[in-house]
C-alpha cells in the first residue's frame, strides 16, 4: 500500500511539471495540431488525385512518394511530438521514442533524397533532352533505392535516441523525455550523428542549387532564342525562312502528359539552307519524349513554327518556365527553408549542450517550434500543388462537386 501511494504521488508530481511545461509551449502545440490537420487532409487528397486520376509518369511517381512520406509525418510523427510536448516528463516511459525517432529520421532522409532525384530528372529533361530519359519504371526503382538508403542512414537514430532523464526540484523524483538516450548523452555519438545529418543537408542543398541554376540558365537561353526566332520571322515575313533549330526539349506541363515544345541549345537564325529538325512530340507512360528527323521546312511550315514559338514566348513574358518546374522548385525551396532552423538548433546543441537549458516563456515556445520546423514542409506541399497545378485543382473541384452532389460544370 505504501509503494502504491508513493507511486501515485510520484506520478502526480510529474503531472504538475507536464501541465506547466505544456502551458508554456501551448502556441507550438496548437501550430503543430494545425499542421497535422492540414497536412493529413491535403496529402490524402494528393495521393487520391495523383494515383487515381492522373496517368503514371516519373514526376507523378515522385510526387506520390513525397505525399506518402508527408502522410507518415502528419499521421504519426507530428502527433507523437504533440504528445511529447504535452506530457514532456512522463510520455517517454511508454517506450515509443526509439521507433518514432527512427521513422522521423527515415522520412526526413527519404524526402530529401526524392527532392534531389526530382532535380536530377528536371535537369535531364530540360538540359539534356535528347539523352535517354527516366521512365515510370525507372522512377519506381529510384524511389526504392532512395528509401533503402534513407533507412540505412536513419538507423543510428534508433540507437542514439531514447529516454533522457529530466531533473526536477525534488532530487528523488526525475522525469524522462524523448531525446538523446542517457547511455549516449555523454558520448560523441550524438554529435557525430547530428553532424552527419547537417553535412548531408548542406551537400544536398548545394546540389539542388547547382542543378536548378543550370536549369534556369538553360531556360533563359531558350527565351533568348525564341526572341530571335520571332524577330527573324518578322523580318522575313512572306519569304522562306531557314532557321536551324539544333535541339528541342519537350517539357511536361501537366500530370496527364500534355506535351509542350521549347527550344534548347540552339544557334542564332541564319539565311543559309540547312537541315532542319522537325518536332515530333509523343507521350510514353505519361512522359513526353522527342525525336529528331532531318527535314527542310517550307515557308508555310517554317512560318507556322515561328509563330508557335513566338506566341509561346510572348505568352510567357515573365520568363517563367512551365508550371511543373515552378512547382517543383517551390517544393524544394520550402523543404530547404523549413529544415534549416531544425538542423541549425541541433548543430548548436551538439556543440554546447547547456545553451538551451533553463529557457522559459517565449524563448521556450520559439525553441520548441523551430526544433520541429521541418514539419512545415509536410503540410505545405499539398498547398503548393493546389496553387501551381491547374489539373490538380480541377480534380479537387470535381471531387467536391461529387461529394456535395452538385452538378459538375
Amino acid at each position: 500500500m505504501h509503494n502504491t501511494s508513493f507511486h501515485d504521488d510520484h506520478v502526480a508530481y510529474l503531472r504538475e511539471y507536464d501541465d506547466r511545461y505544456a502551458l508554456q509551449v501551448l502556441p507550438a502545440i496548437l501550430f503543430l495540431a494545425i499542421l497535422t490537420l492540414v497536412g493529413f487532409a491535403g496529402n490524402s487528397l494528393v495521393c487520391y488525385v495523383y494515383i487515381v486520376k492522373f496517368k503514371p509518369s516519373p514526376t507523378n511517381s515522385y510526387i506520390i512518394a513525397l505525399a506518402i512520406f508527408d502522410l507518415v509525418n502528419c499521421g504519426i510523427c507530428i502527433p507523437h511530438e504533440i504528445a511529447a510536448m504535452r506530457y514532456r516528463y512522463t510520455f517517454a516511459r511508454y517506450g515509443l521514442c526509439r521507433v518514432i525517432k527512427l521513422i522521423m529520421a527515415f522520412v526526413s532522409y527519404a524526402s530529401g533524397a526524392i527532392i534531389l532525384t526530382i532535380a536530377v530528372d528536371r535537369y535531364r529533361k530540360i538540359c539534356r533532352p535528347f539523352q535517354r530519359q527516366a521512365t515510370w519504371l525507372v522512377a519506381k526503382v529510384a524511389i526504392t533505392v532512395c528509401s533503402v538508403l534513407s533507412l540505412i542512414f536513419a538507423s543510428p537514430a534508433a540507437v542514439v535516441f531514447g529516454e533522457g532523464t529530466l531533473t526536477t526540484s525534488d532530487i528523488h523524483i526525475n522525469g524522462s523525455d524523448c531525446s538523446t538516450a542517457d547511455e549516449y548523452s555523454v558520448t560523441v555519438y550524438p554529435g557525430i550523428y547530428n553532424g552527419t545529418q547537417f553535412f548531408l543537408f548542406v551537400a544536398t542543398t548545394l546540389c539542388l542549387v547547382v542543378l536548378y541554376s543550370l536549369i534556369w540558365r538553360q531556360i533563359a537561353r531558350q527565351g533568348t532564342f525564341l526572341n530571335k526566332v520571332k524577330a527573324k520571322q518578322t523580318i522575313h515575313s512572306g519569304q522562306q525562312i531557314h532557321t536551324p533549330i539544333a535541339a528541342f526539349s519537350v517539357q511536361l506541363d501537366a500530370p496527364e502528359g500534355v506535351c509542350a515544345v521549347s527550344v534548347a541549345d540552339s544557334k542564332p537564325p541564319t539565311d543559309e539552307l540547312t537541315n532542319q529538325y522537325q518536332i515530333h512530340s509523343e507521350t510514353e507512360d505519361g512522359v513526353c519524349s522527342s525525336k529528331r528527323t532531318p527535314t527542310v521546312l517550307d515557308s508555310s511550315t517554317n512560318a507556322r513554327v515561328a509563330r508557335t514559338l513566338s506566341t509561346r514566348s510572348s505568352s510567357r513574358k515573365d520568363k517563367r518556365p512551365d508550371k511543373t518546374l515552378f512547382m517543383l522548385c517551390l517544393i524544394t525551396f520550402v523543404f530547404v527553408l523549413s529544415s534549416l532552423p531544425h538542423l541549425s538548433l541541433k548543430a548548436t546543441r551538439s556543440v554546447n549542450k547547456q545553451i538551451f537549458k533553463g529557457i522559459q516563456g517565449a524563448r521556450l515556445t520559439a525553441y520548441s517550434l523551430f526544433l520541429r520546423s521541418y514539419f512545415i514542409n509536410s503540410a505545405a506541399n499539398p498547398i503548393i500543388y493546389g496553387f501551381c497545378n491547374l489539373y490538380f485543382r480541377r480534380e479537387l473541384r470535381f471531387l467536391w462537386e461529387k461529394v456535395t452532389c452538385r452538378p459538375q460544370g
